[in-house]
């Protein structure tokens, strides 16, 4: 059994919510904007076409660096059947604020999760302040291995804040992160631990996010807009970045990683609402 993880993530003097451009960086910025000023006052016909170019080399090159992806995405690994001698531990999160209405949903759901109970652990994790979702969580009929935690009030007030202190009760060997309104494929959590038996360098597996409609709805060419946007990230542009061994942003949710790996890297940046990006690269450096 894992031992609890103590995470505070980076300092904030060296997370990325806060640090900006580079001085070069800055300097080539202003230097390039500098240009294009002189060039417009100057020779503005001749500085309009070069612009032109300039935007039309940028597309091209954004569509050939599209369709590279889509290429290196083409061919998927084998799906991995063998199931390990023995069943990891698994700690489950789902961080909640302000979503008293769907915490029945979100329990029924993941107790569905089709995991040995004596090999899981999930925690809701809800605010000092959030007593509505309190109140519900609370009332909610969860399994014995479905705990509360409520995170003392402090600063800053964001979900990796509520993910690091919920480490502190965490004792599986591999941890993921579901949100509110996921309905997680009950398969998910051993097909994960089957990849991480199979790679034991293996430090994080992105679970593919998916747009479903239950229903009828006012927006559906909006909703499935949505489904085409998740699609083409899921399905295309992070397998391909894996695929060219390049760091992609992990999704908000459904990510599963190796706690012995969370911890070398001090937790989430709780400073860093895109915390699950910036723990993607985090992870690959």
């Amino acid at each position: 059994m894992a031992k609890a993880t103590a995470a505070r993530g980076p300092a904030f003097e060296e997370s990325a919510a806060r640090l900006g451009p580079t001085g070069p960086q800055a300097a080539v910025a202003a230097a390039l904007l500098a240009v294009a000023a002189l060039g417009l006052l100057l020779l503005p016909l001749v500085t309009t076409v070069a612009l032109l170019v300039l935007i039309q080399a940028v597309f091209l090159g954004v569509s050939a660096w599209r369709i590279l992806l889509l290429v290196a995405s083409w061919t998927r690994p084998d799906e991995i059947a063998a199931d390990p001698p023995a069943w990891p531990r698994y700690t489950v999160l789902a961080a909640l604020h302000d979503e008293a209405a769907v915490v029945d949903q979100l329990v029924a759901n993941l107790a569905a999760l089709d995991y040995p109970a004596d090999r899981l652990e999930i925690f809701l994790v809800l605010e000092a302040h959030d007593v509505a979702t309190q109140a519900a969580a609370m009332a909610a009929a969860r399994p014995a291995w479905m705990t509360v935690i409520v995170v003392p009030p402090g600063g800053p007030c964001t979900k990796p804040r509520a993910l690091n202190h919920a480490l502190r009760f965490a004792t599986g060997d591999l941890v993921t992160i579901y949100d509110a309104e996921d309905a997680p494929d009950p398969g998910q959590l051993k097909a994960a631990a089957r990849a991480f038996a199979a790679d034991a360098r293996l430090a994080c597996v992105q679970a593919p996010l998916r747009i479903r409609r239950r229903g009828p709805t006012r927006s559906p060419l909006m909703d499935r807009q949505f489904a085409v946007e998740y699609a083409s990230l899921f399905e295309v542009t992070l397998p391909g970045l894996t695929r060219l061994g390049l760091p992609f942003p992990l999704g908000g949710t459904s990510n599963h990683i190796r706690m012995e790996a969370l911890a070398a890297m001090g937790g989430w940046d709780p400073h860093n609402v895109t915390e699950d990006a910036d723990l993607g690269f985090r992870l690959w450096r």
